[in-house]
């Protein structure tokens, strides 16, 4: 299996896993932080042309910013 039906496999078992009440919104979360470390590594492993890179820049800036905010309300 290649890595995107990998992680589409895993991203769609946690969706299941949630409609279903099989888990909770905080392991449905979990779940979807560690299918990020999966696209990380996959990524990292790829030769992320310019262009697509400066397509995913604001999105992945947006996140993390977001990620901060969220963190600093907690205290941490």
């Amino acid at each position: 299996m290649v890595s995107s039906e990998k992680i589409e496999s895993a991203l769609k078992n946690l969706e299941e896993g949630r409609k279903s009440g099989a888990i909770s919104s905080s392991d449905f979360y979990k779940g979807l932080m560690d299918l990020l470390l999966m696209v990380k590594e996959e990524l990292q492993k790829e030769d992320i042309d310019e262009e697509l890179a400066k397509r995913q820049i604001p999105f992945l800036l947006s996140f993390i910013k977001n990620q901060i905010k969220e963190f600093k309300k907690r205290g941490n």
